[in-house]
């Protein structure tokens, strides 16, 4: 599901700034396939599809919920189809709730401060297809922000969470776990007509960690992946 867009303020400076991250994945496409004389490796080609790529997650939890928060960039129209179009910038804030708590509840009120911003009011809106509740605030944030959100609790109190990196700092980045996986499943997506490329990070809930979910998905709805470590060794396919 893709949640709806906070009324989150940014300034025109910070959204040209952050807003040329996709321009520059396109850019940096361009550049290696000159280099190579025209033709696109299969890496540049996934790397040219992407439908959404999370370049980071940071959370927090308490007995109550799990709190996290993605920033990338995903399509603008999104759609599962084997078929990549133009990305937009995101940042994700999504609660899980634990053991059936908020049974009932639709929406959710949270305040979020990113570093030295002030700090926002948003809404979280439940997924019809989950229990989890979520909401996209429309822009691209550091992986070096400080975060921190606070849940407003049903008698108007607050409970606090300061999140941190999910994956260690030196975790590969989210190209290099993309690169890995596109080597590793070349045979399955190299002949096809079209893919679409999905990162994304995804952690145990024995909080044993985080790790890189890499799929692709072709034009006749194929799906394949890898899930990769934050060392770049691969331990599931």
């Amino acid at each position: 599901m893709r949640f709806g867009k906070s009324k989150f303020k940014f300034t025109k400076k910070k959204f040209l700034i952050l807003g040329c991250v996709a321009v520059l994945i396109v850019a940096f496409v361009l550049i290696a396939t000159l280099s190579t004389g025209g033709k696109a490796s299969l890496y540049q080609r996934a790397l040219a599809n992407v439908s959404e790529a999370r370049f980071f997650m940071k959370h927090a939890e308490s007995d109550v919920v799990r709190v996290q928060f993605f920033s990338g960039i995903r399509e603008r129209d999104y759609n599962v189809d084997g078929t990549a179009t133009g990305t937009v910038p995101f940042a994700l804030i999504n609660i899980e709730p634990k053991d059936g708590n908020l049974h009932g509840v639709d929406q959710l009120r949270g305040f979020l401060t990113i570093c030295d911003e002030e700090e926002q009011e948003v809404t979280l809106e439940r997924n019809q297809f989950g229990g989890n509740f979520g909401v996209d605030i429309g822009r691209e944030v550091a992986c070096n922000a400080n975060i921190t959100f606070s849940l407003v609790l049903q008698n108007n109190s607050r409970a606090n969470f300061d999140l941190k990196p999910a994956m260690p700092e030196d975790a590969i980045s989210w190209t290099k776990a993309l690169e890995i996986a596109t080597e590793h499943l070349a045979d399955h997506i190299r002949n096809v007509t079209s893919f679409e490329t999905y990162v994304k990070i995804v952690t145990d809930l024995a909080n044993i960690g985080a790790f890189w979910f890499i799929q692709f998905v072709t034009d006749t709805q194929d799906r394949h992946f890898a899930i990769i470590n934050p060392d770049g060794s691969i331990i599931g396919n």
